[in-house]
């Protein structure tokens, strides 16, 4: 979907969206996100999908790093607006500065609440997403004046704050928010699904999963294989240590020798992650335990297995993966993902202006 095209359903009324023209202002072509992933979102993949005209979000990366990956993910997008993702727990104020600095057009906060720091980047002309996966949280952030929505179902991989499917939610927030861009996240992996996400109010679409299964992303290929050969997910808090919030993953080792059927664990387990709270502020964003994690020692961090780690630790690490990954089963090029879902936010626009 060109965004000189886009169009959104509010109160039955068909429109055309001016916050997606003031993307569009910023170099944006298709109303398409690649969602910040850590390190799995990287200068390669964000940069490539920036780079045909989509959002790419280069994920939060330890501050030591942080303007090196934000100047390789500039290079890789060609000219394209690119956007950062600020993990709220784990951001500091030298992410911020380093952001102001570099002239980031976009970013997304997730994981809180931080009206401070939406007025700050505004200040330096920053469009700002706040994620959310509630009604609550999406009044909370419309108060606070963000730019835009990144509406989370339940169907997410990966940490999910969200408290109802996105067939549910998303039209809440769609009426919430008529003035503002709102993007689908959870479950967004083809053309038919970015046309769904339109028909149920989003202006465009968000993705993790698809993503994470391109040749771009920087995980390692033990972790790309078992997405692709992945049947099923569960809900946890098992890779909790430090940030011992719900996350959606693949089976392994792991989960089988602490979870049980529905996911839980063992309350004593969940209190130790929950003890380890304060060091996100302290320590730094670097493998440290994840290197070392054993299915059978209880002690799992949220870091994703990139492709530096050893290939064992697939069945230790967190496998973060959308609650549809049987859907996918090959890899595709970034480039290709964006175009596959631009064509659907179109065919969802035609339908929207037909229907109207």
């Amino acid at each position: 979907m060109s965004l000189q095209d886009s169009a959104h359903v509010s109160g039955g009324q068909h429109r055309v969206s001016s916050a997606l023209a003031n993307l569009h202002a910023l170099g944006v072509r298709h109303a398409v996100m690649q969602a910040g992933m850590s390190t799995a979102s990287g200068p390669k993949l964000a940069g490539a999908v920036s780079a045909v005209g989509g959002i790419g979000t280069l994920g939060l990366h330890d501050v030591s790093v942080w303007e090196s990956v934000i100047e390789q993910t500039k290079a890789e997008a060609q000219g394209r607006p690119m956007c950062a993702n600020l993990l709220l727990p784990y951001t500091r104020r030298r992410h911020v500065e380093i952001l102001i600095r570099q002239r980031v057009p976009m970013v997304t906060l997730f994981w809180g609440h931080a009206p401070q720091l939406i007025r700050q980047l505004q200040s330096h002309d920053v469009f700002v997403f706040q994620q959310i996966g509630s009604e609550e949280e999406a009044r909370k952030a419309l108060d606070a004046g963000i730019d835009g929505l990144i509406v989370q179902g339940l169907e997410a991989g990966g940490h999910v704050r969200a408290q109802a499917r996105l067939e549910t939610l998303l039209p809440r927030i769609s009426e919430l928010s008529a003035e503002l861009p709102v993007f689908a996240a959870g479950g967004v992996y083809s053309a038919k699904d970015a046309a769904h996400a339109v028909a149920l109010g989003a202006d465009g679409v968000c993705s993790g999963t698809r993503f994470l299964l391109t040749p771009e992303s920087h995980i390692h290929e033990a972790y790309r294989q078992r997405l692709l050969d992945a049947d099923s997910t569960m809900l946890t808090h098992l890779f909790g240590l430090g940030w011992p919030d719900l996350h959606r993953v693949v089976p392994n080792a792991a989960t089988d020798r602490w979870c049980d059927e529905d996911g839980a664990i063992p309350t004593w387990l969940h209190r130790l992650n929950a003890a380890f709270s304060f060091t996100r502020k302290i320590v730094p964003m670097k493998a440290g335990i994840a290197k070392a994690q054993q299915p059978g020692r209880p002690f799992f961090s949220p870091a994703l297995m990139d492709s530096h780690m050893p290939a064992e630790l697939v069945e230790a690490t967190a496998l973060y993966a959308g609650e549809h990954i049987a859907r996918i089963r090959r890899l595709e090029s970034a480039a290709n993902v964006v175009r596959e879902l631009a064509r659907g936010l179109e065919a969802g626009n035609n339908q929207v202006a037909v229907s109207g």
